[in-house]
């Protein structure tokens, strides 16, 4: 069984992020004066960025362990997949750049009634997806093209055991080293 937390490091990022972002919002409020509709916008995007920082707490609280039974991830709340009962799952990528160069990646599991999705910012995240790809194999499970394109970007393959789908250019440059994708 193996234990996996977000990254320290991320997560203090991201609370940094949040309340910057708050205090740009509500610092102008006070000298533009209760009423205004510039006000009223502020304060909601200062409420964007509390709710940014109250998925960061959650993450901070989470922890994920894995074994060969199946996925179990527990924080302010707990949920479980079976290996044999997971039925989809979906790697995607999320670029932050219009080269694609930058961003991060998700996998998402349902099963048992129950999803489970964690970012690339995981510990051990490769791990995390290998295992999901071999039960994704002995229950054959069907992935899309695009999850296929990105399980080779991170050297699991193709599902299928064929030949690698083609990289895709940020893959080319270097992305597919997973310390790079992480923020």
């Amino acid at each position: 069984m193996s234990t996996h937390r977000y990254h320290r490091r991320d997560l203090n990022a991201d609370l940094l992020r949040t309340g910057l972002g708050v205090a740009a919002c509500l610092i102008p409020i006070f000298f533009i004066g209760p009423g205004a509709g510039a006000s009223y916008v502020l304060a909601g995007f200062a409420g964007f960025f509390a709710l940014f920082g109250l998925r960061t707490l959650l993450q901070s609280r989470t922890a994920l362990k894995v074994d060969g039974e199946g996925i179990f991830i527990s924080g302010w709340t707990s949920r479980h997949i079976p290996w044999d009962k997971l039925e989809t799952l979906k790697l995607s990528y999320f670029s932050t750049r219009r080269d694609r160069e930058a961003g991060w990646m998700q996998l998402k599991m349902r099963g048992n009634n129950t999803q489970i999705a964690v970012h690339s910012t995981l510990e051990g995240f490769e791990e995390v997806c290998r295992h999901a790809v071999h039960a994704a194999q002995a229950n054959d499970i069907e992935v899309s093209h695009a999850t296929a394109r990105n399980l080779a970007i991170i050297g699991l393959g193709a599902r299928d055991g064929t030949e690698p789908v083609a990289p895709t250019p940020a893959a080319l440059s270097g992305w597919g080293n997973p310390a790079d994708w992480r923020r």
